[in-house]
């Protein structure tokens, strides 16, 4: 009887064990299906040669409740990862939802000045001289010759090295601007974008998704609560 029990409490644990393990391993898995809680698109594709370059949490920058008109510009932040055996370069930026994508800094940020109203020359005072003509000897000086301002230095090439990252964010100091935006975008939607890499490689937004607005990053103050409107004629009405 004893040695019944233990086969029995022994096919049991094993019973058990094997059960665990298919929920653990098998293709219905709990995390099959887990997706991560960052807002932004990411996407990951493999390279030429092994390995993969990976596009992660690339959003537009928050720009208020009523997000980003038609025409403006939209600043994007993303992170790319080089998990290669070879250097990458990003060669080209693009989306169909804007006039053009620049590399832009900091500079682009802050709102131009004003220029200056331009104040009207002094009128400049002619002195007579005494015998009413013109001082002899008086010799013209020549005009400066103006020299050749300098050419304008090629932009910087965005390249990652095996196993680094590149970090293009407002706060890294360059970042990916879209210029002339070709419609509103408001939040809750987002824009088409495409990165084409020196090894071929391609990361874009697949059919059906975007790059969203980035929400904000301090609660948005709630709307005031107006009373409901009465209808005419129950005023004073009682219950």
């Amino acid at each position: 009887m004893t040695r019944s029990i233990t086969k029995l409490l022994a096919g049991g644990a094993a019973a058990a064990a094997l059960a665990l393990t298919g929920c653990s391993a098998g293709m219905n898995s709990q995390t099959a299906d887990q997706v991560a809680a960052v807002p932004g698109f990411s996407l990951t594709v493999p390279g030429p040669n092994g390995g993969n370059v990976a596009l992660r949490d690339a959003v537009l920058a928050y720009a208020g409740p009523t997000g980003y008109a038609q025409g403006a510009t939209a600043p994007l932040q993303l992170r790319i990862f080089n998990d290669t055996e070879q250097p990458i370069t990003l060669d080209k930026f693009e989306s169909n939802d804007a006039a053009s994508v620049k590399l832009a800094s900091a500079a682009d940020l802050k709102p131009s000045p004003s220029p200056a109203a331009e104040s009207p020359s002094p009128a400049a005072s002619k002195s007579p001289n005494a015998a009413g003509s013109a001082s002899p000897g008086a010799a013209t000086s020549p005009a400066p010759a103006t020299s050749p301002s300098p050419a304008a230095a090629p932009p910087a090439k965005l390249t990652i090295p095996p196993a680094g990252y590149l970090e293009l964010t407002p706060g890294s100091g360059q970042f990916l601007a879209l210029t002339g935006l070709k419609k509103p975008v408001v939040n809750g939607e987002g824009v088409h974008l495409k990165l084409t890499f020196s090894n071929g490689l391609v990361l874009e937004t697949l059919p059906g998704t975007v790059v969203p607005i980035a929400p904000p990053l301090s609660p948005q103050p709630r709307l005031p609560v107006s009373a409901p409107p009465t209808r005419p004629g129950t005023e004073g009405e009682g219950h």
